[in-house]
């Protein structure tokens, strides 16, 4: 059977994906918090076992040197029960001593605590040098392992002692070190499951809270906010953050439903108006030409009908004039045939007679430049709805309009000395009526890819910046 690797790890990245944070999180501490149980429990049981082997050793040594120096004398007056006597004692009272025998300077076994002959091997499997302390040697047997001590008695004149210490003692610790470590593994990782469980739901709570909240605000329901009950963490902040967003789209939805709302009534206020201006003005004119044109139709004196022709023409005159400027307030035609620049100096002229302000305008780096035609509309349109507002609210004596670009950049600027106004309240005001204005530039700006700075104090004035980044190559 051939595994597919590639294929495998791709399959467990697409069921990761598509698990839960909460299962992701659970999915790393609880395999985290089994390893490091067991790798902690490895770690115990062999640092208990090499203590309980360097104290299993020592106490061997230990009981060794004891038996070295109480067997020589007993050997050079060769007193065997008292050998045996103490050999025995050695192991009844020692429960980790498995056997003890003690060898002549001949190599003669002497005395032994296995009662009958020594198993085979055993008598010269460690043997000893009379320059050495003591030998160690480790016996692999079937009740496990021994670990014998070889002491010289007397320098080794008189003989070796023998001393085989088992190692059921360090079994017996070790399961014991491991048993309390597994129940002790146990419950620490219960109680640390428990405690990643506690915490994915501090987690994956607002998370969630705020899938469900932005799932509403998609419907429509901008409403819609986050409980914050999740302390003074950055899930907090995020929490905050969001509610605070909502809010902005809520505010946003509000201004642009408003906005298309007046813009629905502006276009059929400007219907209305058109057609007054066509019936009222025009058709009468237009009325009175076809009159005049009927009278001079049965007029037989030359000087009459001279006359009638003059009164005719400048009748035509006024007629286009009224049409020219009501195409003109549809939209500018030199936007059109000239350019932005000129389009708005010439409003600003008209400007100047309507409103009685001073105007000044300057124009830096656009000398033959022509931006999209949605951007210029928009800036001729922030430039006539703020010149719009002077002439309503400002009372303002002077104006300044600014359009410069510099590299990319292209700046709109328009700034009055007037009443000013608290820019905070206008835009929290729940009069609708009151932000339209400011929304609407703000919408057309935004929507031609711009962006516009509104600031204004009370006594102090207005200024409004519109600034778009166009790319060079239309230059």
């Amino acid at each position: 059977m051939i595994i597919n690797h590639k294929g495998l790890g791709q399959t467990i990245i697409f069921l990761a994906g598509k698990a839960s944070v909460r299962t992701k999180i659970l999915g790393m501490i609880i395999p985290l918090v089994v390893f490091l149980g067991l790798w902690n429990a490895v770690q115990i049981q062999g640092m208990a076992r090499e203590m309980a082997e360097q104290q299993l050793t020592k106490q061997g040594i230990s009981i060794a040197g004891e038996m070295a120096s109480r067997s020589a004398d007993l050997i050079f007056t060769n007193d065997r029960f008292a050998l045996h006597q103490l050999v025995n004692d050695t192991v009844k009272y020692n429960e980790d001593v498995r056997y003890v025998f003690i060898l002549d300077g001949l190599g003669n076994v002497v005395a032994n605590s296995f009662g009958n002959g020594l198993p085979e091997g055993l008598q010269f499997a460690n043997m000893v040098n009379n320059e050495e302390h003591h030998k160690l040697l480790t016996i692999n047997t079937e009740e496990g392992l021994i670990y014998d001590v070889a002491m010289p008695i007397f320098g080794g004149k008189a003989g070796t002692v023998r001393v085989g210490m088992t190692e059921k003692a360090i079994l017996s610790i070790a399961d014991t070190s491991i048993t309390k470590v597994l129940l002790a593994t146990g419950i620490v990782g219960l109680v640390g499951i428990m405690a990643a469980i506690f915490l994915t739901f501090v987690l994956t709570t607002p998370i969630k809270e705020m899938v469900a909240a932005a799932r509403e605000i998609e419907k429509g329901n901008y409403k819609e906010r986050v409980p914050l009950w999740w302390g003074r963490d950055e899930l907090h902040e995020l929490g905050m953050a969001f509610n605070k967003m909502a809010g902005s789209l809520e505010r946003g939805y509000e201004a642009r439903t408003g906005l298309i709302k007046k813009l629905i009534n502006a276009q059929e206020e400007e219907r209305k108006r058109i057609a007054r201006e066509l019936h009222d003005e025009t058709s009468q004119s237009l009325t009175s030409l076809m009159i005049g044109l009927k009278t001079l139709e049965h007029s037989q004196e030359p000087a009459e009908i001279k006359q009638k022709v003059a009164e005719l023409r400048q009748l035509t005159n006024k007629t286009l004039e009224e049409i020219h400027d009501l195409s003109l307030a549809l939209r500018p035609s030199v936007l059109d045939d000239l350019g932005l620049v000129p389009a708005i100096n010439r409003y600003l002229q008209d400007c100047k007679r309507n409103f009685n302000m001073d105007i000044d305008f300057h124009a830096q780096g656009m000398e033959g430049v022509r931006l999209p035609s949605e951007v210029e509309i928009s800036i001729y349109r922030v430039v006539q709805e703020a010149l719009t507002n002077v002439a309503k609210h400002a009372k303002a004596t002077a104006v300044s309009v600014i359009l410069e670009r510099q590299g990319e950049a292209v700046t709109a600027i328009v700034e009055d000395n007037g009443v000013g106004f608290d820019l905070d309240s206008i835009w929290k005001s729940p009069v609708k009526e009151k932000r339209l204005g400011l929304h609407g530039m703000q919408e057309r700006v935004q929507l031609t890819g711009g962006h516009l700075t509104i600031e204004s104090s009370p006594e102090i004035g207005t200024t409004i910046y519109a600034q778009w980044r166009i790319n060079t190559d239309i230059w």
